[in-house]
């Protein structure tokens, strides 16, 4: 008798574990499947937060900046990282919390890259200002030199970047040397040893510093060269140029004179056009008029 209710209790007591094995598993399953939704839906945010990340991208890259090539390369990365993210089969909180990582890293990216994209677009609106006004004194200058009308119309074309460096008072003039050795002015032709051409560089923090060569190109009435060193090349043209120098441009304003040699015997009355080559860009022009000496004796 004993032995049949001890039969029975292990059959209940079996028939009560396995009801609780059976409810802990489907426990276990309902709170397995509230994870995985939980995760699933963590990787589709993700996968948008990628998305917008890659069009705020193909917003940047379209304003053509001199950061393009980055902008390029970090949108890549987006996509390569969305890709896997996509391609992940399994969704673990470990592989979630990596993309997590993965994804605020290429946020605080983002961030930097269009701080600078924006700050370099400020620049650039700032930067057209000053070509308009560079373009107007191009248009200033033609009327007095065809040769350099021409070459500031090439100028005009490559105003695109702002480290062009420019000249304000420009003043040339013949001078004479003393026995002694001194300098000094003259407008008469047969009394002149040489020009003197004196500018200032305007100061340009966009333009590296360092040695800059200055030439200066001095021509006749009709438009010959005076006292010809050599050519280089200005806008893919070669132009002989009279004089040069070299000048150490620490990006502020910085004054330049070229003193010339020339031959006396050379010149003749009338007017020289006195130009100057900078960077090998053509950037100042003015005139020198030397006349015959008084009665043909001074």
């Amino acid at each position: 008798m004993e032995t049949k209710q001890s039969g029975k209790f292990i059959t209940i007591l079996l028939g009560a574990l396995l009801a609780v094995a059976v409810a802990y598993t489907l426990y276990a399953n309902s709170e397995h499947n509230q994870i995985q939704a939980a995760l699933e839906t963590e990787k589709a945010e993700l996968k948008t937060q990628l998305d917008e990340l890659i069009v705020n991208y193909d917003a940047k890259i379209a304003e053509n900046t001199a950061l393009t090539t980055k902008l390029e390369a970090a949108r890549a990365d987006i996509i390569s990282y969305k890709d896997s993210l996509t391609k992940e089969k399994k969704t673990s909180y470990r592989k979630i919390r990596w993309y997590r990582s993965r994804v605020n890293a290429l946020k605080a990216k983002n961030k930097e890259l269009f701080a600078q994209v924006d700050s370099l677009t400020k620049l650039n609106v700032e930067l057209n200002g000053v070509i308009v006004e560079a373009k107007g004194t191009i248009a200033a200058q033609a009327s007095q030199n065809a040769q350099l009308t021409s070459e500031n119309e090439v100028l005009a074309g490559k105003v695109a970047i702002g480290e062009i460096l420019s000249i304000d008072d420009l003043v040339a003039e013949g001078v004479k040397r003393s026995s002694k050795g001194a300098l000094k002015a003259t407008n008469r032709y047969k009394k002149a040893d040489a020009f003197r051409a004196v500018f200032n560089i305007n100061k340009n923090d966009l333009t590296p510093s360092g040695a800059k060569k200055v030439y200066v190109t001095i021509k006749d009435a009709e438009g010959n060269i005076v006292a010809s060193k050599g050519s280089i090349d200005v806008n893919g043209a070669a132009v002989s140029y009279s004089g040069a120098t070299e000048v150490n441009y620490e990006n502020a304003e910085t004054e330049v004179t070229v003193l010339t040699d020339v031959d006396s015997k050379s010149l003749s009355e009338g007017t020289y056009t006195v130009s100057v080559i900078l960077d090998g860009r053509a950037v100042g022009n003015t005139t020198v008029v030397l006349k015959n000496s008084f009665l043909g004796i001074f």
